[in-house]
């Protein structure tokens, strides 16, 4: 007798390459293990309000107990297991890549500045989910976020060997939206070439990574406060700092560095 899943109509075949953009916390086990319970819920909740504020891009709606970031005018997809986050678009569009641009470019630098460093990579490449939930009646549950595709991989592998905090842009974005226009022109305000450190001493050709200002300049100031941001930033939580995450920290603040006067 075959198996029957209880959901068959959320299978479907992976239709259309989209964008995605994987991010995932640097620190995370430490931040876990170093922590009570109540202060990683608070900590949890902090990044669950940056997500919702990067995904509502400037919008917000009053309630009842103050304000909170109105992301009923997005598009995308978004996905948080533990310390992954996922973003993904509907279809391959211009208007949807500028979208996720946007979201990814805002979280990146709001929690590496601030208080989690993240890294990660935006891709264009298959993605799909299955997604389901549903109450047991004696008082359990069952739910399925199931997402898979080469996309979600290729994100994952690019992020995992970056020797830095940040988010690089991998080629296949590139040669995708260069159809739209000219890549510069389209990634000048948001991200920035560099010559991106990966782990075991390799360093690729100049990519494309997401600035961690608007600006295209910074004064010595300006970079001395952003600096410390970020150094406070990898040692929050008492994730503690040992050698290698000093050689992650000092390839991120290089990367800070070249926007300076």
């Amino acid at each position: 007798m075959p198996f029957i899943i209880a959901f068959p109509t959320l299978l479907k075949a992976l239709d259309m390459k989209k964008y995605i953009t994987y991010f995932d916390f640097l620190g995370y086990k430490k931040f876990i293990l170093n922590n009570d319970s109540e202060y990683i819920r608070s900590r949890v909740g902090h990044i669950l309000r940056d997500i919702e504020i990067s995904l509502g891009q400037g919008r917000y709606q009053d309630i009842q107990y103050g304000v909170i970031a109105d992301i009923s005018k997005s598009k995308l997809n978004c996905l948080n297991i533990s310390d992954t986050i996922i973003i993904w678009t509907n279809d391959d569009s211009h208007e949807s890549f500028i979208e996720l641009l946007k979201v990814s470019f805002d979280f990146n630098w709001r929690v590496t500045r601030y208080h989690f460093p993240v890294r990660g990579a935006i891709v264009y490449d298959e993605i799909d989910i299955i997604s389901h939930f549903q109450n047991i009646p004696n008082g359990g549950s069952y739910s399925v976020n199931s997402i898979f595709g080469k996309g979600l991989v290729n994100a994952h592998l690019k992020a995992e060997d970056l020797d830095m905090a940040g988010c690089v842009i991998d080629k296949s974005i590139l040669n995708k939206i260069s159809e739209f226009g000219g890549v510069q022109e389209i990634l000048d305000d948001y991200a920035l070439l560099h010559k991106v450190p990966y782990k075991n001493n390799i360093t690729n050709d100049f990519e494309y990574l997401l600035r961690f200002v608007i600006n295209k300049t910074i004064n010595q100031e300006a970079f001395e406060n952003l600096k410390k941001g970020i150094e406070e930033a990898f040692k929050n939580d008492n994730k503690g700092i040992n050698e290698r995450v000093q050689t992650i920290i000092k390839n991120t603040i290089d990367f800070l560095g070249i926007i300076k006067e």
